[in-house]
């Protein structure tokens, strides 16, 4: 018998990014794929709120979004995801319970009235025994060879889950049908397809295909349902069969706000769930996987490192550390933190990578740790070339990375400022666990003014969209689409002695030899223009 295709490349010499970057590239290549859909930004009901969500709960959290930013143009959100809890059981959803009396359809209107995209969570290939479905087609169930129904894990709810066998024509039939009511009646046109390995467990199905086929065959009605313009996210799920048909798929465990995953002390076995290091939600497992899959990022699809917890109970410098791993995903943006209580400062964490950046972390250092401690991404914009890079203590203490020739450091997170020469070491000094600095690394250039990073964009470059230098003048256009109250940048200005803001009466400040602190006034959604002489 046959196997599924398998293609095999020999690079020789090769280092462990770029075999792995050709190894995708020959992928994407083999699947025809076009290119990927821009990153989704917003809030996801998830990680506040659990399956606790219901209409008037949905609704204050909408109008709680245009408090914190999104009606003065600080918060340029563009999605507003329904997680789990909304359905009558799992599998039935075309049943919305009675927590939604209304239905779903007056949620998705509210949403598009707010210029929203209205998202949606469903597992389409699970359902529990409980289930109308399952009790009016038993057949349907995905069974064993002695005839059980396979059971694929522990839901969330405390149900043990079971499957739809998706290679039955009218299974397949009827998840058209869910999908066609949920994106085309409903409005939804964010689709996260969770849980999806059910389609893929071991059994004996309708047609005896592979199992990755069978949720390829799965893959392939929900895009046939719901049309090329409505993103599919793919949660849960065996990563190839969704290639070419998911527009992102989550590349990690579920995230928490706690660093370890935790379960109940029965017996004394929490240590067991402490040692989970794949499966459990918690922020470790997260960023584990996360920093391990930074390269599928706009080759094979949109990356999902699942959502960006910032609430007051992580620490502030664990939260920067996690948003730093966000932002070298390269891919989706999305919060899940209770709007009524979220501190306006934590939510400048969040505005820092917005608009997210496209281009994937391109360099992780593989070492014998379990988690990389170094993570280096090549940028290029208007300000030129750069290297934005993490240096991340997970155990604690100090992360060195060694210079091979003289750099502007700038620290994102600290907007602090230093100079590495040729030979020496940049060094995070000591750091407590779980916590890391994002530099901005600039080779000097001892006669040419250079932008050195800003408390705008944690890019530290990508928010400036022309820049030009003249005699003792430089001129540059700063853009992220979103207002900033009070933006800062930092420049490095040669044999500058008192730099002048154009138009301001603001004065610069000298954090380091030739290296100036600007204050600027407010920069709008549309952009702004300045210009410093010297």
């Amino acid at each position: 018998r046959a196997s599924d295709w398998c293609y095999l490349s020999i690079q020789s010499g090769s280092e462990h990014d770029v075999a792995v970057q050709k190894y995708l590239e020959m992928s994407a290549k083999y699947h025809r794929l076009q290119r990927t859909k821009p990153q989704p930004v917003g809030w996801c009901s998830w990680y506040c709120h659990g399956p606790q969500v219901d209409e008037l709960l949905m609704m204050q959290s909408l109008k709680e979004l245009k408090t914190l930013g999104m009606d003065s143009g600080e918060l340029p959100l563009q999605l507003f995801q329904l997680d789990d809890g909304w359905q009558s059981a799992w599998g039935d959803w075309l049943r919305p319970n009675p927590k939604f009396p209304n239905g779903l359809k007056p949620l998705t209107d509210a949403v598009k009235a707010d210029g929203l995209v209205p998202g949606i969570w469903l597992a389409p290939a699970a359902l529990t025994t409980g289930s109308r479905v399952a009790k009016e087609h038993p057949e349907w169930i995905l069974r064993d060879d002695r005839g059980g129904e396979v059971s694929c894990g522990f839901t969330a709810p405390g149900l043990w889950m079971r499957a739809l066998d998706t290679t039955m024509p009218e299974v397949l039939e009827h998840v058209k049908k869910t999908i066609r009511t949920i994106v085309h009646e409903w409005g939804f046109r964010y689709l996260k397809c969770d849980f999806l390995h059910c389609a893929a467990m071991p059994g004996k199905r309708f047609r005896q295909v592979s199992r990755a086929k069978a949720l390829r065959m799965l893959m392939e009605a929900i895009r046939e349902a719901a049309g090329d313009d409505v993103f599919i996210l793919a949660c849960g799920a065996p990563l190839g069969p969704c290639i070419g048909v998911a527009d992102a798929a989550r590349i990690s465990a579920d995230t928490a706000h706690h660093w370890y995953p935790v379960g109940p002390d029965i017996w004394g076995t929490r240590w067991y769930f402490k040692s989970d290091r794949t499966n459990l939600p918690a922020a470790r497992n997260m960023v584990c996987s996360t920093l391990a899959r930074l390269h599928m990022n706009s080759r094979l699809w949109v990356n999902d490192p699942d959502c960006l917890i910032i609430r007051k109970e992580v620490d502030l410098a664990e939260a920067q550390t996690l948003a730093s791993v966000v932002a070298f995903s390269g891919g989706s943006v999305i919060f899940s933190d209770d709007l009524k209580s979220l501190p306006k400062d934590r939510l400048e964490i969040l505005k820092a990578l917005l608009p997210p950046m496209e281009i994937p972390a391109a360099e992780v250092h593989f070492t014998h740790e379990e988690i990389p401690s170094k993570v280096v991404t090549r940028l290029t914009a208007a300000v030129g070339s750069w290297r934005l890079c993490g240096l991340f203590a997970w155990q604690g203490g100090e992360v060195q990375l060694a210079m091979d020739q003289e750099y502007h450091a700038f620290e994102f997170w600290s907007h602090t400022y230093q100079r590495c020469r040729a030979g020496e070491v940049l060094s995070t000094g000591e750091l407590k666990p779980r916590t890391g600095h994002l530099y901005a690394l600039r080779p000097l250039e001892p006669d040419k003014a250079q932008y050195l990073g800003s408390n705008i964009h944690a890019s530290c470059g990508f928010e400036v969209c022309n820049w030009e230098e003249a005699d003792q003048s430089v001129c540059f256009s700063l853009h992220v689409k979103r207002l900033v109250a009070a933006p800062e940048v930092w420049i490095f200005l040669p044999k500058a002695s008192k730099p002048r803001l154009e138009g301001t009466s603001l004065e610069a400040v000298e954090v380091h030899p030739q290296v100036w602190h600007f204050a600027l006034p407010p920069l709008h959604a549309a952009g702004s223009t300045l210009r410093i002489d010297w």
